[in-house]
C-alpha cells in the first residue's frame, strides 16, 4: 500500500467514525427530546385561561402550551375533567401537566410541581347584575349563598379569613364540580355569589356577555401557574420556554384574551 492509498483509507475511516457518532447523537437527541404526546389534564370552564368554543379548547393557557410544544417539536393531548379531577390526574401522574388557570399554593406544592407564575390575578365575588348586590361589609355575607367549584383555592380564603373572623363558614358554601355548573346555579338563582378571579369576570362580561358584576373584590393577588407531576423534567424545560418567551410576549398573549 502506497502513501496515497494510506491517506485515502484514513479519510474513509474518519468519515465512517464521524457518521457513526452523528447517528448516535441524533438517535440520543430523538430519545431525549419531548417528541412524544404529552398527556394534559384540563378543566375547560375557566375563561379566558381555558374554555371550549366551537368544539375546540382555547384560551391563554392553551396558547402558551401550544407555543411551547411548537418550539420543542412535541404534541399534546388534552383530557377534560372537573376541577378536582384535573388536579388529581396530575398529582397521580396520570397526566404530565395540568392547566386551566391554576393557583399556586403551598398545599398544592406538596402534591405537584408548579411552573414559574405566568399571570397574576385578583379575586372577585360576583353576582347577577339585576340583583345589584354590594358587599360593603363582610358581615353582610351571612345573608347570601356563596358558591365555587370543589377543590379551588377559595376554600383556603373562606377557612382562614371569613370563617376565622366569623363572617362565613365552609359548611355554608355550595360546591359544584366545575364552573359550568357553578355559573348555571348563579343564573338560575340557586346561589347568590360566586368566587372567581378578575380575569374570569372580565371574560364573562366582555366575551361571553353574561349579566354579572363584581359585588366584592378581595384584597391581595393570586399567582397562576402550570402544574406538573412531582419531579418532572418537563416543568424545568417549560420554565426555560417561559424565559425564552419573555415578559413582553407573555403580556401580549394575556392581553389578546383579556381585552
Amino acid at each position: 500500500m502506497n502513501f496515497l492509498e494510506s491517506i485515502l483509507n484514513m479519510k474513509i475511516i474518519r468519515i465512517a467514525i464521524f457518521c457513526f457518532l452523528s447517528a448516535l447523537i441524533l438517535s440520543s437527541c430523538s430519545q431525549e427530546a419531548p417528541s412524544k404526546v404529552i398527556q394534559v389534564a384540563i378543566s375547560p370552564t375557566i375563561p379566558p385561561m381555558l374554555f371550549e368554543k366551537n368544539d375546540q379548547y382555547i384560551g391563554i393557557d392553551h396558547e402558551i402550551f401550544e407555543g411551547y410544544c411548537l418550539s420543542r417539536g412535541c404534541t399534546f393531548k388534552m383530557t377534560a375533567y372537573d376541577w378536582l379531577g384535573m388536579l388529581g390526574a396530575v398529582s397521580s401522574g396520570q397526566a404530565a401537566v395540568a392547566f386551566s388557570g391554576i393557583s399556586i399554593t403551598e398545599k398544592r406544592k406538596e402534591a405537584m410541581d408548579f411552573s414559574n407564575p405566568y399571570m397574576i390575578s385578583t379575586w372577585e365575588l360576583i353576582s347577577l347584575k339585576n340583583r345589584n348586590i354590594k358587599i360593603t361589609d363582610l358581615s353582610l355575607l351571612k345573608k347570601y349563598t356563596i358558591a365555587y367549584p370543589t377543590g379551588t383555592v377559595f376554600d383556603g380564603y373562606v377557612k382562614t379569613v371569613l370563617q376565622a373572623k366569623g363572617y362565613y363558614t365552609l359548611e355554608q358554601v355550595k360546591l359544584y364540580p366545575s364552573y359550568a355548573e357553578t355559573m348555571l346555579a348563579l343564573q338560575n338563582g340557586a346561589v347568590d355569589l360566586v368566587f372567581v378571579d378578575s380575569a374570569m369576570l372580565n371574560s364573562y362580561q366582555k366575551s361571553l356577555h353574561l349579566p354579572v358584576i363584581s359585588s366584592y373584590q378581595v384584597v391581595g393577588f393570586d399567582n397562576l401557574g402550570f402544574a406538573f407531576k412531582k419531579g418532572s423534567k418537563l416543568r424545568d424545560d417549560f420554565n426555560l420556554y417561559l424565559s425564552e418567551l419573555g415578559p413582553e410576549k407573555l403580556k401580549a398573549i394575556i392581553a389578546k384574551w383579556t381585552q
